[in-house]
């Protein structure tokens, strides 16, 4: 789920890639066997919330912009999979070679794909974002992705937050036992078997959020996620 930076509307829509990059017929094939044995690990993790994760679930469905931290990706449709099966969700993904294959991963899982990040058709991937959250969609966004640095809440998911008219939902996946990548990002690669955290802010609708000021919305949307993350090899510079 990449983040969005909403370009200027000055700009011509002729500047951006006319059609995002797809994988071909064998990477296709790979990508499934890889979506099974995923699916197979993040199956064997064991869920533990408390009351906040527990009223998200029991309030009436409503499309809600989700979001989460890039290194926490891989359970980001998880507890939409166990307890939220009715809902339908899509991920901003980016439109290069790399965002295929999560393209492909994303569809195994049963996510809409929607293509663009700031560094490309990021435009046309906000106005299909806004497109498919009026259809019912729940928007899954990484703010800090596709490319850091991590915990950084750029503008684009604040924006998208403010003008999407859908509520906001932080969440974080904390795990108490992970492999870390030696990525940007420290990516986490939970233990399989291990028990999982997760924790939810419920922000309501960005529309009442700083005033529709973006970057002040991500200022505030930044301390309230990092305050339900866990994560003892980071401090804040």
């Amino acid at each position: 789920m990449e983040e969005l930076q909403v370009a200027d509307k000055a700009k011509p829509a002729a500047d951006e890639p006319k059609a995002p990059r797809e994988l071909a017929g064998v990477q296709r094939v790979a990508m499934i066997v890889v979506g099974f044995f995923v699916r197979m690990w993040t199956r064997s993790l064991r869920f533990h919330f408390g009351a906040d994760v527990q009223a998200f679930l029991d309030k009436p469905a409503e499309p809600a912009i989700m979001i989460l931290w890039h290194n926490r990706l891989l359970l980001g449709p998880e507890l939409y999979r166990r307890y939220l099966p009715e809902r339908k969700i899509a991920g901003l993904i980016s439109a290069s070679s790399d965002g295929a294959w999560l393209t492909g991963f994303f569809e195994q899982l049963g996510i809409k794909p929607i293509r663009g990040s700031r560094h490309g058709r990021g435009v046309q991937a906000f106005r299909e974002l806004i497109k498919v959250s009026r259809a019912g969609y729940d928007i899954g966004i990484t703010p800090d992705g596709s490319r850091g640095p991590m915990y950084d809440m750029k503008a684009g998911a604040a924006t998208l937050a403010l003008r999407g008219g859908a509520p906001i939902l932080l969440l974080s996946y904390n795990y108490t036992r992970a492999w870390r990548l030696k990525s940007w990002d420290r990516f986490y690669l939970p233990v399989p078997f291990s028990r999982i955290n997760v924790r939810v802010d419920d922000v309501g609708y960005g529309k009442n959020l700083a005033n529709g000021d973006a970057k002040q919305a991500a200022v505030i949307l930044k301390e309230r996620l990092m305050a339900i993350t866990e994560d003892d090899e980071y401090s804040e510079a």
